[in-house]
């Protein structure tokens, strides 16, 4: 047993500590220590015991949350990786099925999967912790810096976006010049997650507009001019110009309401991604109108979660590309950095928040 200082949650029923706890010493070959921690809005559902799906680890009365870090090697057996490499830890685990034997956990056919910090393995909000080194992805681009703790949201944007990419193989999706212009994403909802598929969308070519009930901040508006994002703050303005028509949506909310609200501004063919996830949200009917709606317009409704390696080396790719076309842009969606110990961020977002981090050193 390793004594370790971390965050420990009590799942499914919540609550947050950070104190000393004695977890099973890994049998992985590479040693790690985090740099920065991301924090999203699973692990606040966690903590907050409003998402029933999280479970402790087997023989263990606690579960270690934390599943977005960047993390340095201090010691390794591994030819892949040497000490001072910074990585990014694999946060789904494979189980049996098919698509895990075939690297594709992230497509687990029978639910037997981990992922850490969520479901039955301990994640990465502690001081120091072991991985063996297919479960590790490189960070080559130096220049990255922090900004590489967004691989894991990213790369979570990258997989919705090849679910995308599937499914429009249905129909003829480009306009006639066989590109996306004309065409109009939606991103509902303005945290982390929600910047990365926007950005997304607009290397895809949409005419991109993000909504949410509040208006955003100076350094988020600032995001949307540098990327070419329409915000809409839907509690004071209208949502779009005139009568148009939707493409595509990516709701990051996980509230049903919003989520059918915006279906029926969908065009034909359109497609709809579910990636957010709010057990406590509200519930909202869906009428034998919104079933016509949704059938005599082709449209597909397609949940998305979490990614594969494939992914994660994508998602690197693109912080790069970003990163060097819009140079300083986005290490500003890292908006809040606590020291470890810090407990009130997980119950309640700091004014302005894009993405909070535990800085470790």
């Amino acid at each position: 047993m390793t004594a370790v200082n971390a965050y420990i949650t009590n799942a499914p029923d919540g609550g947050i500590k950070y104190e000393q706890v004695e977890i099973k010493d890994s049998p992985g070959n590479v040693s790690l220590k985090p740099l920065v921690t991301g924090i999203c809005g699973t692990d606040r559902g966690i903590v907050n015991g409003a998402l029933s799906f999280a479970y402790n680890p087997e023989g263990y009365n606690f579960l270690v949350i934390g599943h977005e870090s960047l993390c340095m090697v201090t010691a390794s057996k591994s030819n892949k990786f040497k000490k001072g490499d910074i990585v990014v830890p694999i946060v789904r685990r494979p189980g049996d099925c098919p698509n895990c034997r075939i690297g594709r956990p992230d497509n687990c056919s029978d639910g037997n999967k981990h992922e850490a910090g969520i479901t039955g393995l301990h994640g990465f909000m502690r001081d120091s912790f072991n991985e063996f080194d297919y479960n590790l992805v490189k960070v080559k681009d130096t220049d990255l810096g922090e900004v590489a703790v967004l691989t894991e949201p990213t790369k979570n944007a990258v997989k919705a976006f090849e679910v995308f990419d599937k499914v429009r193989s249905r129909f003829i999706y480009e306009n006639e010049y066989s590109t996306f212009e004309g065409k109009n994403a939606l991103i509902i909802g303005s945290g982390s997650e929600a910047f990365i598929y926007s950005f997304l969308a607009r290397d895809y070519g949409f005419n991109t507009y993000m909504v949410n009930r509040h208006p955003i901040d100076q350094i988020p508006t600032e995001l949307c001019n540098a990327f070419g994002v329409n915000f809409r703050d839907t509690s004071k303005e209208p949502e779009f110009p005139g009568e148009m028509k939707l493409d595509f949506i990516v709701d990051t909310s996980g509230d049903p309401a919003t989520v059918l609200r915006f279906l029926r501004k969908m065009n034909h063919n359109g497609i709809l991604i579910l990636f957010g996830t709010n057990g406590k949200a509200p519930q909202a009917g869906l009428s034998g109108e919104d079933i016509d709606f949704i059938v005599e317009r082709n449209i597909t409704i397609a949940g998305s979660v979490d990614a594969a390696e494939i992914h994660y080396l994508k998602a690197l790719d693109y912080l790069s590309k970003w990163n060097r076309l819009h140079r300083g842009i986005l290490s500003r969606m890292i908006t809040n950095k606590f020291a470890p110990g810090e407990q009130g961020v997980f119950s309640k977002k700091p004014q302005g928040e894009i993405k909070s981090v535990i800085k470790w050193e």
